[in-house]
C-alpha cells in the first residue's frame, strides 16, 4: 500500500457528514454557513481546561491565517487543514503522487486522503502543543495527565472544525469552512479594533478606535493620541482605519483588473470570447504562504525553547522577520513602528517580500497555472487562439507571454500591499484584509451563481445541476 493509499484510507475511515440527499436550497446552505460560523466562534471563546492563557504566545499573523485564538478549543483552528491541503495540492501539482483530478474516482481518492493527512497533523500538533504547556524540568504523573487532557481537547475541537468545513463543502452551505473561519477571524479582530470594549492585559487586545474616541471628547482629551498610535502594542489609532478603508478598495479594484485573450472554438466557428486572466493571477496564495511558514518556524521555536536554547534563539531571530513589529515586543502596531525600528521594517519587507515572489512561482508551476499546463487544457477543451493552429506549443508560446509577468507582479503586488499594511498598521493586518476581501468577493460570485440557478432552473440543466 502506498502512503496515497494509507492517506485515502485512514480518511474514509474517520467520522464523516454525509452528503444531502437533497440539495438545500439558497436559504438552508445559509442557515447551515452562519450556523457553522457561529459554532466556529463560540468555539474560539471557550477556554480550554487545564490551562492559563498567558501560558500561549501571542503571534498574530498565525490567528489571522489559521483562524485561531490563543487558550482556546480554537487554538489549532484550520492550521492542519490548510497545512494538508497545501501539501496534498503541491504532491499532485508537481506529479509527486499520480491522480488526476479531472477522474471522479482519483477525486474522491485525493479528497479522502488529504483529510486523512489533516486528521494526523491534528494528532501531532495537539501533542506538541499538550506538551509544550505542560514540559518542565521534572514530569510529574499530574503534568502528563494534564498533557493529555489539554492534548484530548484540542484534538476533538480541531476534528469537530474539520467536519463543519466538510459539512460546508459536502452541499450543506456555501463555498468553504475554511474560507468562511478566516473571513468571520479577520472581521473579529476588525471588529474588535473598532469598537471593543475592553482591555484584556494578557493578550494585549485593544480598546476599540470608537470607545477610545468618544472617551477622549467626553473627557476633553487630546485628540492627537489616536491620529496615531506611538505607545500601546495593538491598540488601534486613525491612521489605521483610513489605511483600512483605503486598502480594502484599492483590493477590489485590483480584483477586478483582468487580461483579455481573444479564443475561439473549434465546435462554434466565426464565435469570438475571450478568455480572462486575472490580473491578481496567483491571488492571496503568496502572502499564506509566508504566513503559514511564518507560524510553522514559531511552533518550532517554542518547542526547542524547552530543550536547545541556542536553537531556540536562532529560530526567535528567524520568527522576528515574519511579523512587524515582531511578537511580544513593546512596539506599538502603527505606522509609528517604522520609526522606532526602521532595521526591523526593511528586514521584515525584504524577507516577506522575497518569500512572496518566490512562493508566487513556484505555485503557478505545481499549481497546473502555467503556460504548458494551460496550453493543453485549451486545445482538450477545443479552444484556440484567432490566426493561430490548435498547436499545444504554439498557444504555450503566447500564453508565456503573458502568464510568467502576471505571476511575478502580482506575487510582488500582494506582498508589498500586505508589507505596506503592516506598516500602516490597518484593522486585522494586511495579511487579513487581503485574504478577507478575496473571500468576500468570491462568495459575492458564488451568491449571484447561486440565486441565479434558482431563479432560472433550465441554467441547472445546462451546467450539468
Amino acid at each position: 500500500m502506498s502512503f496515497i493509499d494509507f492517506l485515502a484510507a485512514l480518511g474514509k475511515d474517520l467520522p464523516a457528514v454525509r452528503k444531502p440527499r437533497h440539495k438545500p436550497n439558497l436559504n438552508q446552505k445559509i442557515m447551515w454557513s452562519i450556523l457553522a460560523v457561529i459554532i466556529y466562534l463560540v468555539m474560539s471563546s471557550v477556554p480550554l481546561y487545564g490551562i492559563q492563557s498567558t501560558s500561549f504566545s501571542n503571534f498574530l499573523i498565525e490567528q489571522v491565517i489559521f483562524a485561531s485564538t490563543a487558550g482556546t478549543l480554537a487554538q489549532l483552528g484550520i492550521g492542519p487543514i490548510i497545512t494538508a491541503g497545501l501539501i496534498m495540492q503541491i504532491l499532485v501539482g508537481s506529479k509527486l503522487i499520480n491522480i488526476d483530478l479531472g477522474n471522479e474516482d482519483d477525486r474522491a481518492k485525493f479528497t479522502e486522503a488529504q483529510k486523512g493527512l489533516a486528521f494526523i497533523f491534528i494528532l501531532i500538533e495537539a501533542s506538541l502543543f499538550g506538551y509544550v504547556l505542560t514540559k518542565s524540568a521534572s514530569i510529574s504523573s499530574v503534568q502528563i495527565e494534564l498533557a493529555t487532557i489539554i492534548t484530548a481537547q484540542l484534538v476533538a475541537a480541531t476534528f469537530f472544525i474539520l467536519l463543519l468545513d466538510e459539512m460546508i463543502q459536502k452541499g450543506w452551505g456555501l463555498g468553504s469552512g475554511v474560507s468562511l473561519f478566516i473571513f468571520a477571524g479577520v472581521m473579529k479582530i476588525i471588529f474588535w479594533y473598532m469598537f471593543g470594549i475592553v482591555t484584556v492585559s494578557s493578550q494585549n487586545l485593544p480598546i476599540g478606535f470608537f470607545p477610545t474616541l468618544i472617551s477622549l471628547i467626553a473627557s476633553h482629551g487630546n485628540l492627537l493620541s489616536i491620529i496615531v498610535n506611538t505607545t500601546k502594542p495593538f491598540e488601534p489609532d486613525l491612521v489605521g482605519l483610513v489605511s483600512t478603508i483605503i486598502l480594502i478598495i484599492l483590493i477590489v479594484y485590483l480584483t477586478s483588473i483582468n487580461i483579455q485573450i481573444p479564443v475561439t472554438s473549434q465546435r462554434l466557428r466565426g464565435i469570438r470570447r475571450t478568455i480572462p486572466l486575472n490580473f491578481l493571477y496567483v491571488s492571496s496564495i503568496p502572502v499564506i504562504f509566508v504566513s503559514v511558514l511564518g507560524a510553522d518556524i514559531q511552533l518550532f521555536a517554542s518547542l526547542s525553547s524547552y530543550s536547545n536554547s541556542t536553537i531556540a534563539s536562532i529560530l526567535n531571530d528567524i520568527v522576528n522577520a515574519f511579523e512587524f513589529p515582531p511578537p511580544n515586543s513593546k512596539i506599538p502596531h502603527s505606522v509609528y513602528a517604522v520609526v522606532l525600528d526602521p532595521v526591523g521594517a526593511v528586514i521584515y519587507a525584504t524577507v516577506f517580500i522575497t518569500l512572496g515572489v518566490l512562493f508566487g512561482l513556484i505555485w503557478v508551476e505545481v499549481a497546473g497555472l502555467d503556460p504548458a499546463t494551460q496550453a493543453k487544457q485549451l486545445v482538450e477543451a477545443g479552444i484556440e487562439i484567432p490566426g493561430m493552429r490548435s498547436n499545444t506549443k504554439m498557444i504555450e508560446a503566447i500564453l508565456s507571454k503573458y502568464i510568467y509577468p502576471l505571476a511575478f507582479f502580482s506575487s510582488l503586488i500582494v506582498s508589498a500591499i500586505a508589507v505596506g499594511a503592516t506598516f500602516l498598521g490597518v484593522y486585522g493586518t494586511g495579511v487579513g484584509i487581503l485574504l478577507a476581501v478575496t473571500i468576500a468577493i468570491q462568495y459575492y460570485s458564488l451568491l449571484a451563481y447561486e440565486r441565479s440557478i434558482e431563479m432560472y432552473p433550465l441554467l441547472r440543466r445546462l451546467v450539468g445541476e
